[in-house]
């Protein structure tokens, strides 16, 4: 009966398999193979034509030989050998694991999402374009878009207001309204344009009332809303996605897109609701080859611009930026984007722009009014139940309700125009040809001509030149306005370029990062509203990356620090207000909370049971004074130190003196927070005193390393530790923030963290690895070396980071010392068989603790077992005295010269040797912690 049901749910897998990849071998054969059995007859050579990335735990078989292998819970041991017998491929084997997790955890399971109200769902969500003409209608079908979410477990969670009837009733209605919900407000700038018909799909995710929202597009309506509210959007080739379902106003020209905060969430769902769809077939099927294989989310690339050649096409969409702010910033990124490996083609002109600008003139405006009223009729003669059935009885509705569709205000002069048409007549096939030619010969002829990857524009305004044509675009945050309105770079490519576009995004935005929470009508309904998404991440917080943990801190970093700049929080009476004239925040006098600062309180606050804000308060009553003061915290078993610079407007950060009892998320948020204070302090300040500097590192190492040890306090050993420098190479692997790092040693800087923070740490021969471009201590004793989880890592990690380097002479010699076939062909299970090891007891075992001796004599009895023979050794001459040993003596001068060295080489930095280091720390003792260090 087991067989059977494996069989049968074997060969429904298949099924789906060959349906979805061209590639796939005959099922008949699977099915034969099924029916045989691996065992019978000639189902050997059968079996082996079933693709290698079948159903989970299937097991791959040679056709020579007949031996097996099973991916299902391989090791990396059993991968490499079936790759050296020809079993099995990387490319297979990643095939296998994607649609492994394909299968059993879509990307989208229990994600929420909003559906722009013009994208249709079979339920009690209207769908109405804002209009109340719709309301109560009666779809008959879930959108096509809408069945790929559900199929892939996405939830559904309401309806975005939009521009009624996407801003195609009346040229006086304003971009966000309709008469079902109002006006959409911007959210970075309640009194500037939203933009788009989905304007209430943008805003709902810029405003973090959803994760992800679907709009569509006519002509800007994705770009433009994702423009304006800070967050990415893709308009997608028009085909990619279906229209079915969803109200029309252009087949031609209409798409449905993403809108998300982050261009791989956009990936992802774009990844979903792409493929052929019989309701919509025409479009969708000639559309299909434009989906790679294994999806967009694969062209998530970091390095995804080098080697890309990007057009910059400044006429006329830079001299239609509103600020010089903006153009100033575009210019910024452009050399990012050089940077990053990205060439760049600039002054660039599509030919006849003007014309292509113009909806008049190049015949869209006459196109559009003939395509809208065939398509709308068309879709409510489909529906199941409406008031409404053509657009006649919409536009008779509209006059019939004045005071609710507000009539008098805005009319509908759009809509009487497009009841006038009848049909694709001469004149609309004339200008569906202008159209066509004007793309041909501007953007298309650019494109080819200039062998472009993508044209890159500052803003929306270029979305025409994309609308006429169903070319792809995809937006990203790129900066904002004095004023808070944000802007964004827009890329846009030819037809079934989504994967590069994806990839040059994706490229930019993980280089700038540029995208901040949106900021709300005080800082501390700010704080509360981002208090609440920390309690809610850190509720989860092991199904978060790190990268996803730094994104969600910087942004709030750039919110804090953009609100500190026109309110301070009155120490007097505990209230935000903004600052009274003729008041500095620079000021000693004006009281504030530094954006650090009020980033490590909203760190504390994800704890619902501390009530952290009334130390903040007890903390900022302190009188401040023109020298930088230390202000003692105490809440609840913890003890804070917050340093504030008045003098020179530097926000520093929160180290932990001591800490009892305090909960491990608390610990992880702090860690993370000011592992990344150089970073966040040098976007909060914008002040040039010290944040370019080469040295910053080491400027905040001592910081990040007294909360690593805290942190390490609390969760390994609930012991004191902290003196060694690795110390966060170890945690972070202990922590399972990562599986691999690399520390570096010059007298326990490896082997002491991993010790107390229960990883394994090699520390090589010196020599062994180059430490050319490593801060040095002592060229002598300085040594690089792994962190990792297990010794087989360490030793793999080993084998890639040891060898000889022209720049660093002691590799010349050590490299004598690297094994033939590497240091992996050593991780034997009997290693220690027939080992000698030196026992030195004298002064190394000094147990404070008993179970710990304990443990030690234990794991010694181990080693014995294992074949290993010891040869105690206790002469009583061992010393660890640093002074006596003369180490210290040699230390000193060595640092000096070394450093002095690499100071020296360095291309810019405000020290060149450790006399301007000492000075430096001199100039700022608070920030480098003199006092305390």
């Amino acid at each position: 009966m087991g067989n059977l049901m494996w069989r049968e749910e074997t060969t429904n897998w298949l099924r789906n398999y060959a349906m979805e990849f061209d590639d796939a071998p005959d099922l008949n054969c699977y099915e034969q193979v099924l029916s045989n059995g691996q065992g019978s007859g000639g189902a050997c050579t059968a079996y082996s034509l079933l693709p290698k990335i079948l159903y989970p735990g299937l097991i791959i078989t040679n056709a020579v030989n007949c031996q097996d292998f099973r991916i299902g819970e391989a090791t990396i041991k059993d991968i490499q050998r079936a790759f050296t017998e020809k079993k099995l491929t990387s490319r297979e084997l990643v095939d296998y694991y994607l649609h492994r997790i394909r299968a059993l955890n879509p990307v989208l399971r229990g994600i929420p999402v909003l559906l722009k109200d013009s994208i249709a769902t079979k339920d009690k969500l209207n769908t109405t374009a804002g209009s109340y003409a719709l309301l109560g209608s009666v779809v008959p079908y879930h959108a096509g878009v809408v069945e790929r979410l559900r199929s892939d477990s996405a939830v559904i969670l309401g309806k975005a207001s939009m521009s009624e009837w996407y801003h195609f009733r009346s040229l006086t209605i304003p971009a966000g309204w309709s008469a079902r919900s109002g006006q959409a407000v911007n959210p970075y700038a309640p009194g500037r344009d939203p933009c788009g018909s989905s304007s209430g799909s943008a805003i709902s995710v810029a405003a973090n009332m959803v994760t992800v929202s679907l709009g569509t597009e006519t002509d800007g309506s994705l770009i433009c809303p994702g423009d304006h509210n800070s967050v990415v959007a893709i308009k997608p080739t028009v085909g990619l996605t279906s229209r079915a379902g969803v109200i029309p106003l252009s087949l031609r020209q209409d798409t449905i897109g993403p809108i998300c905060r982050t261009v791989s969430d956009a990936a992802y769902v774009l990844d979903s609701i792409v493929g052929f769809d019989p309701r919509d077939s025409e479009a969708t099927k000639a559309a299909t080859k434009f989906i790679p294989a294994g999806g967009d989310k694969q062209f998530l690339n970091e390095d995804g611009l080098r080697g890309k050649t990007l057009g910059v096409v400044r006429k006329p969409f830079v001299d239609l930026s509103n600020t010089s702010l903006a153009s100033q910033v575009f210019e910024g990124h452009l050399h990012t984007l050089r940077q990053l490996g990205a060439r760049i083609v600039d002054y660039l002109d599509i030919a006849n722009i003007d014309v292509i600008m113009n909806p008049v003139l190049c015949g869209e405006s006459l196109a559009l009014l003939a395509e809208f009223k065939l398509g709308i009729n068309d879709y409510l003669k489909e529906l199941t139940t409406s008031p409404v059935r053509s657009l006649a009885d919409i536009i008779a509705f509209n006059t019939n309700n004045p005071d609710l569709e507000r009539m008098e205000e805005f009319g509908q002069e759009i809509f009487l125009a497009a009841d006038l048409t009848n049909g694709i007549g001469e004149e609309e096939k004339k200008a569906v040809e202008m159209m066509k030619k004007l793309s041909q010969d501007g953007f298309e002829k650019l494109m080819l001509e200039n062998e472009l990857n993508a044209i890159v524009t500052l803003g929306s305004d270029v979305s025409s030149v994309f609308a006429i044509g169903g070319f792809p675009a995809i937006t990203v945050p790129a900066g904002y306005d004095t004023d808070g309105m944000p802007f964004g770079m827009c890329f846009g490519g030819l037809k079934g370029t989504e994967p590069s576009l994806i990839e040059i995004a994706y490229a930019f935005e993980q280089a700038t990062l540029i995208r901040k929470p949106p900021l709300f009508d005080s800082v501390e309904s700010n704080c509360k509203d981002i208090e609440h998404f920390a309690y809610g991440l850190f509720v989860h917080q092991s199904t978060y990356t790190e990268k996803v943990l730094k994104r969600f801190y910087m942004n709030t970093v750039h919110s804090l620090a953009s609100l500190m700049v026109v309110r301070s929080l009155d120490v007097r009476n505990d209230q935000f207000r903004p600052l009274e004239d003729g008041e500095n925040i620079l000021d000693p006098e004006v009281p504030y909370l530094s954006a650090i600062g009020a980033l490590i309180y909203l760190a504390n606050c994800t704890r619902p049971d501390i009530n952290f804000s009334r130390s903040v308060k007890q903390s900022l009553t302190a009188t401040s004074s023109n020298h930088s003061e230390i202000i003692a915290i105490h809440e609840t078993g913890r003890e804070c130190v917050w340093l504030r610079n008045m003098t020179h407007h530097i926000q520093t950060s929160c180290i932990l003196t001591s800490i009892k009892d305090s909960p491990t998320i608390c610990m992880k948020t702090m860690q993370l927070v000011l592992h990344n204070s150089e970073e966040a302090i040098s976007k909060v300040t914008r002040r040039n005193i010290f944040l370019q500097n080469s040295f910053i590192h080491t400027s905040f190492k001592r910081m990040a390393t007294s909360i690593s040890n805290n942190f390490a306090q609390v969760t390994i050993f609930n012991a004191v530790v902290g003196k060694y420098g690795s110390s966060g190479s170890a945690i972070s692997v202990a922590a399972n923030m990562a599986a691999v790092s690399l520390g570096t040693e010059t007298d326990g800087s490896i082997l002491c963290p991993s010790s107390f923070n229960a990883v394994v740490g090699i520390k090589p021969t010196v020599g062994l690895t180059s430490r050319a471009g490593v801060i040095p201590i002592s060229p002598r004793e300085d040594t690089i070396g792994p962190i990792c989880r297990t010794v087989s890592d360490a030793v793999y990690v080993l084998d890639a980071i040891v060898g000889f380097d022209y720049n660093d002479e002691a590799t010349r010699k050590a490299s004598n010392y690297i094994p033939r076939g590497g240091y992996a062909q050593f991780l034997k299970a009997d290693g220690l068989e027939g080992k000698r090891l030196g026992l030195v007891r004298n002064p190394f075992f000094k147990f404070e603790e008993n179970h710990v001796a304990k443990t030690f004599e234990n794991h010694l009895q181990t080693l014995r077992k294992k074949g290993a023979v010891f040869v105690e050794i206790d002469d009583g001459k061992a010393s660890l005295d640093y002074s006596s040993s003369a180490e210290e003596t040699a230390l000193l001068a060595e640092f000096k010269i070394s450093l002095n060295t690499y100071l020296r080489e360095l291309i810019a930095s405000p020290v060149r040797s450790l006399a301007d280091v000492i000075a430096f720390n001199e100039k700022f003792p608070d920030l480098v912690q003199i006092v305390n260090i």
